[in-house]
Parts: structure tokens; sequence; C-alpha cells
């Protein structure tokens, strides 16, 4: 009976059940289960981008976002112009180096960002010729230095660092010897070190004289001495009023002064050439006194004797500021070329991969000077490197200085003082530009000895404006200003045994 009672519930409740079960399934008020979307953890998304340069124009970058979530974008391509497109494609009016920065927003509200620098550069140049005078019109942006190869063995270079735009190796005038067709190369870095080139074939050039002289001058007296190429005719204009028509002209002058003479050369065609060279003559009277600086290589700092600031004047290419954090007054000289040049050991005789010599308190000159501390040379790659601001025309600059080696016999040359009258990229270009040189014999072993030389200031050269502009504390305020350098080569056996020394260089204007 009990059994029975059981069968009946158990069978009406499963009854129940499945009526209920039934009946929701078809409830008119059930939400359909929707998987949720998005960020539902609240995850930080990421941002990043590539970029690459369109082949078919190099101002064009494409800009491709591999962002995760990213449902709105916003580039900022770092010139003021900005962009909403997934992966866009975008042409900078001109080259340069931009920061370009993509934000993105994830389906979640989240924000992302993502910086890149692009340097896109525009690399093209026209050119017109004159005989065989080309004149190159570079119509190049975003360059941070380039190279002009033109195709006769010759080159210039351009840094953007150093030079404007209006520095003549930008666009150059180059006169060719040759009538051959050649073929120039313009080849561009950009500031982030990639290279391209672009190159042209000019022809049709006509071998065109190519003027140029020396002169020597003995006080108002100036003999001239014709340098030039192809030249079948010679007209000199002495810039005194007075002219000749001889090839090498002897004039004397009625003044003392610097006088621009020009001489204008004719080739068999009939083709007018000139060249303006300023000529001092007589001695013109110094308005102001050389300075050297730091010439007893203890002056700098003065508050402490650190090694680097001590030889800071005297290095190719000085240090932007003092131990301390100061600003030095060297650096506007920095010569990188030479800097590079010297460090070489294949160049600098085989020790040494530095140009910047040390200071010493220990090798102190004592015999006659007055100098605590001297410029030492350990290795052949080291110089004595300094430009100093004279008058053109001023003659009788003389300068004395105290040297010493360790261990360069009696009768052997312990180094050479130049006074040079441009910036060398390199020892093998002293010759043309020496104004006087000396060549310092060793007259006792481990001893100071004395030397003097003087110098006229036949030739000089300025620094350009983005040099000038670049320190208020320094001596160079004008590109007007005249320079030339002191430079010190010592003997290629210099080495940690046979240490150079040098100090208490002292200079005298007329």
């Amino acid at each position: 009976m009990n059994n029975s009672f059981i069968k009946k519930y158990l069978l009406r409740s499963l009854v129940l059940v499945t009526a209920l079960l039934l009946n929701s399934c078809f409830d008119d008020g059930f939400e359909e289960f929707v998987p949720p979307s998005g960020n539902i953890n609240n995850i930080q998304p990421n941002t990043l981008f590539t970029t690459s340069t369109s082949a078919n124009n190099s101002l064009t970058i494409i800009f491709r976002s591999f962002s995760t979530d990213a449902v709105s974008y916003l580039w900022d391509f770092g010139d003021g112009n900005t962009s909403t497109e997934a992966n866009p494609d975008y042409t900078y009016a001109s080259g340069g180096l931009y920061t370009v920065e993509l934000t993105t927003i994830s389906s979640d509200g989240l924000e992302a960002t993502a910086t890149q620098q692009v340097s896109p550069v525009f690399l093209d140049f026209n050119f017109t010729t004159l005989d065989t005078q080309v004149t190159f019109n570079n119509l190049t942006t975003g360059a941070s230095s380039l190279v002009w190869d033109f195709g006769d063995g010759n080159s210039v270079a351009w840094n953007s660092e150093e030079d404007d735009l209006d520095d003549p190796d930008f666009s150059p005038v180059y006169s060719y010897l040759t009538e051959d067709s050649v073929q120039v190369t313009l080849t561009v870095t950009n500031f982030l070190g990639v290279q391209s080139s672009v190159s042209q074939s000019i022809t049709g050039l006509i071998l065109s004289t190519v003027p140029n002289f020396t002169f020597t001058t003995s006080s108002l007296t100036v003999q001239f001495t014709d340098d030039s190429l192809l030249a079948v005719s010679h007209s000199w204009d002495f810039g005194d009023g007075n002219s000749s028509t001889e090839i090498n002209p002897t004039h004397t002058y009625a003044a003392a002064g610097a006088y621009s003479v020009t001489l204008t050369t004719t080739n068999s065609a009939g083709v007018e050439r000139d060249i303006t060279i300023q000529v001092p003559v007589g001695g013109v009277p110094a308005t102001f006194a050389a300075v050297i600086q730091n010439a007893d290589m203890q002056t700098y700092p003065t508050s402490q004797n650190n090694n680097n600031d001590l030889v800071d004047a005297w290095t190719v290419d000085p240090d932007n500021s003092f131990n301390d954090g100061s600003p030095t007054p060297f650096n506007f000289w920095r010569n990188d070329p030479l800097e590079a040049w010297v460090s070489n050991p294949s160049n600098n005789g085989g020790s040494g991969t530095t140009d910047k010599a040390s200071s010493s308190g220990t090798d102190a000159q004592s015999a006659g000077g007055t100098s605590g501390r001297s410029l030492k040379f350990d290795s052949s790659g080291e110089r004595a490197y300094q430009p100093f601001e004279i008058e053109i025309g001023v003659e009788g600059y003389s300068i004395s200085a105290f040297v010493k080696s360790e261990t360069t016999p009696v009768g052997q040359v312990e180094g050479t003082f130049y006074i040079l009258s441009d910036e060398p990229s390199g020892d093998d270009e002293l010759g043309p530009i020496t104004l006087a040189s000396l060549p310092v014999v060793s007259d006792a072993i481990n001893n100071w000895q004395q030397v003097s030389f003087s110098f006229n200031a036949d030739a000089a050269f300025s620094f350009p404006q983005s040099r000038v502009d670049e320190n208020t504390n320094d001596i160079l305020v004008s590109t007007d200003q005249k320079f030339v350098i002191f430079y010190f080569v010592p003997t290629n056996t210099v080495t940690g045994s046979n240490e150079v020394f040098l100090t208490d260089i002292v200079i005298t204007t007329p």
C-alpha cells in the first residue's frame, strides 16, 4: 500500500517538473546570453606602428598600426598635421626630423600611445654650365649631411651641424679641367643615418681658363706669380687704381694696407674668368693684441685642476663644458674631420687613437718659465690645436714656447709648430695653408728648450654664423673675425716612454 502511494507521488512530481521546464522554455521574458566583448578585465591595450618610405616619393612615409583592440586612431605627424585613419600614407612638405605620435582608444575607452622618429628627405639638384664651370643648385631638404662627388676624383662635404644652407658646399660652383662627360653624384644622409643618392650626367663642357695666383711681399712691393690654367691673356687690377697685363708682375704700392687684387684670365675661345684675393702690404698696424688661451696650461678652470678641463683649450675637439658643468669658451673651433684623421693609427704613426693630450704637473716647466703645468703627449695621434684671432695684413706676429721630450736623441725632431690659415681635415693638407712652420730639434735629452718663430698674417679664415650663434661666452662674436690656427705635431716616435711636453706659449703682436 505504501509502495503504490510512493510510485504515484513520484510520477506526479515528474510530470509537474516537466511541465514547468517546458513552460519556461517558451517564456516571452527570456533574455538570450551574449558573451562579453572588449577588454572585460580592464587590461591596458598596447599600440605600436611601423614606418617605411614610399618607393614613389621620398617625402611620403607609410604608417602601419599594429595596435590591440583599437577602435579609434589619432596620428600626430610632428609637423602640425594629424590623421584619424588606421594606416595612413603621409607626405611631408619638406624633409627633416619629425617625432610621430599615435594615440589609440580601445573598445572600453582606454588610451595607448606610441612615438617614433621619421626623417623624410627630398633629394634632387639641377645645374647650369658655363664652359667648364658648373653651378649646382641643390634642391635637397632634410639632409643631416651630404657629399658631392664631381665625377673627376674630387668631392666636397656639407654638414648641418656646422654649416648653413648659404655655405658654398651646399650648392657648389665647380670648375672642371676636362671637357669629358662626367657623372655627378649627390649622396645625402638623413637625420637617422640613412643614405640615399642621386646622379646626373654633365656633358657639353668647353674647356675654360681657371685663374689663380700667389704673391710674396717685401715692405710695399709685391711680387705676383700667375698660377692659372689655360690662360692666353692676363689682366691684373692691383686694387689701388693701377693695372698690368704681364704674366707675373711686380707692383709697388704707395701706402700700407690690405688691397683686393683681381686677376682676369682669358682662354683661347675668348672666355674670361677672374679671381680676387686680399693682399696685405706694408705691415698693417695692429689694432688689438692676439691672444692664445690657456697658454700656461693651468688657467682653466679657476676652481680645480681637473685634467680634462686644463687641456680643453688645446684639443682638436674641445668638450662642451668644464668638469663642474659650466660651459667652456672653446667648443666653437671643434674640427671633427681632423679629429678622425689624427685618431686613426694608420695616419698618426701607429700609436694612440685619440687627439687629446693630457695635463702634467710633475713635468712642469721651471727653467725660466712660469707655468706649474704642461701639455703632455704620450701617443702619436695627440695634437695641440687652437685658433686665435688676428688681423689680415699685420706682419711680424711672434710666438715662443717651451718644449721637452724624454728620450728623443739630440739632433732629432721633437715636434713641429705650424701656423695655419685654414682648418685642415688631416696632416696631409697642411702644405697649402701653412703660413709658418718650425721643426723643434732636440738640443738635450729630457730638458726644456725655448723656441720661437714669427709669421705674417697674409691669409686667415672665418667661422660660419652657426658657430657664432652657439655660445655667448666665447671670443667668437662675428663672421668678420679672422683666425689662424696654432698647431703642434709631436714626433711620431712619441710613446709612453718618450713623452713630449709643451708649455709657456707666448704670442707677441707687433
